[in-house]
């Protein structure tokens, strides 16, 4: 009688979470370029003697980058399938990273093209595997399923900030940035490896592993519609919002400038390269909190509790910077941001992008939300260095009152998307 129910689901459990893990190594690669970049960054701006304007668009070259593949994959993911459109992104993100870590790349212009190759490949993960972890989940676990791509991206950033602190020790300065680089070709390889083992179509493999919960919910729509018209206003404005706030919180630019904080606060560059690994291993285990929570509590209220976190630790670093605060107290102020952040926003954008949209847009949905998202953090980044030099407590007041903004428009406007189907609240 019941041995058998229960071994075809655990072999049921076991085929989902293994699908779930392969495809979100796409955040493992992302997140190893942003650990990657923020490593290197010093090293770029020494190497190629660049100013606070060039140094900070050679650090968004690759943002803007993703710019032009979030909405380029969000145009032909239904075309070319979840699983094609992650294939085509490893391959292109390997190629360029090899390419990195050439010496033929020694000229500026080549590393920004190589970058922003690099940046057209992640903009196409952040559509494809959210998309893909989305179709695969049924409903009641959705979000700690969607979560599993931020959960590898805070593994690739803690990743590649171990790995940059142990190649500072073991490689010469004049060729450390390659190395950094170069190494993300490893896990866009392995993606690209294991990736034929996913089904095909996510939603067929979905209905497979829940026959009951697929045969109880009302039937897919298998046409496309043009996303930008009237009915789907309110989905494209939560979109919008949830992907500005998300870089207006300062997330990217406290990871990608990390190092430049730490060095203004006192420390050395060994000692600082050595606090990023616990300040993004910290991060990393309350994105693992996030995750457990995000199906329990809901999306909105994470989004209000890491709000206010953020506001706090960021009105508290602008108060800090003028009064030259000992090193511990920057250290334990980013800590607690990033604390917020995993908690919070790090658990739920990609989440809640995923599950605004109907399926007949909700291809191009989820590439219009990333293209936003990607657009407001390579603006913020290349304007950052420059703002920081004219105005360093300004800027932190200003990301600040973002956050306090955020929990306003939470509260009144946003849906809960918490167990319900993707784009039923539209």
């Amino acid at each position: 009688g019941s041995a058998r129910p229960a071994s075809d689901n655990s072999g049921t459990n076991g085929r989902l979470i293994g699908a779930a893990l392969v495809c979100s190594l796409g955040g493992l690669v992302f997140g190893y370029d942003l650990g990657a970049l923020s490593a290197a960054s010093q090293n770029l701006r020494e190497f190629f003697r660049l100013a606070p304007g060039s140094f900070g668009f050679t650090i968004s070259a690759s943002l803007w980058g993703t710019v032009c593949g979030a909405p380029l994959a969000g145009a032909i993911v239904d075309r070319l399938g979840r699983r094609g459109l992650i294939a085509a992104c490893a391959l292109i993100y390997g190629l360029a990273a090899i390419g990195l870590a050439l010496l033929f790349t020694a000229a500026w212009p080549a590393v920004l093209a190589l970058r922003i190759a690099c940046g057209v490949a992640i903009g196409g993960f952040t559509v494809g595997c959210p998309l893909y972890l989305a179709e695969l989940a049924p409903d009641r676990l959705r979000g700690r399923i969607v979560s599993l791509f931020q959960v590898q991206v805070g593994i690739g950033v803690v990743a590649a900030f171990a790995l940059g602190a142990l190649m500072l020790r073991t490689t010469p300065q004049a060729s450390y940035w390659r190395w950094c680089f170069g190494v993300g070709a490893v896990p866009a390889v392995l993606l690209l490896g294991l990736l034929w083992a996913l089904p095909r179509d996510p939603r067929r493999f979905a209905r497979q592993l829940e026959p009951a919960e697929a045969a109880a919910a009302p039937g897919e729509m298998l046409f496309h519609e043009r996303l930008f018209q009237r009915k789907y206003l309110r989905p494209l404005a939560w979109a919008t919002s949830i992907a500005v706030f998300n870089q207006l919180s300062g997330v990217n630019i406290l990871l990608l400038y990390l190092l430049d904080v730490l060095s203004s606060a006192g420390l050395g560059r060994l000692l600082g390269h050595t606090y990023t690994v616990w300040i993004s291993s910290l991060s990393l285990a309350f994105t693992f909190v996030g995750l457990s929570f995000v199906d329990r509590l809901g999306r909105k209220p994470l989004l209000i509790l890491g709000s206010a976190g953020m506001f706090a630790c960021l009105a508290a670093l602008a108060a800090a910077i003028p009064l030259h605060m000992a090193a511990v107290g920057y250290l334990v102020i980013i800590a607690a941001y990033n604390l917020c952040f995993a908690f919070s926003q790090g658990t739920v954008v990609w989440v809640y992008l995923s599950e605004l949209f109907p399926p007949a847009v909700r291809g191009a949905g989820q590439g219009y939300g990333a293209t936003v998202h990607w657009v407001a953090n390579a603006a913020l980044i290349w304007l950052f260095p420059v703002v920081q030099h004219a105005a360093p407590a300004a800027s932190f007041y200003g990301l600040a009152a973002m956050m306090a903004i955020q929990i306003v428009v939470v509260w009144l406007w946003y849906p809960e998307t918490r167990g319900a189907a993707p784009g039923a609240v539209a």
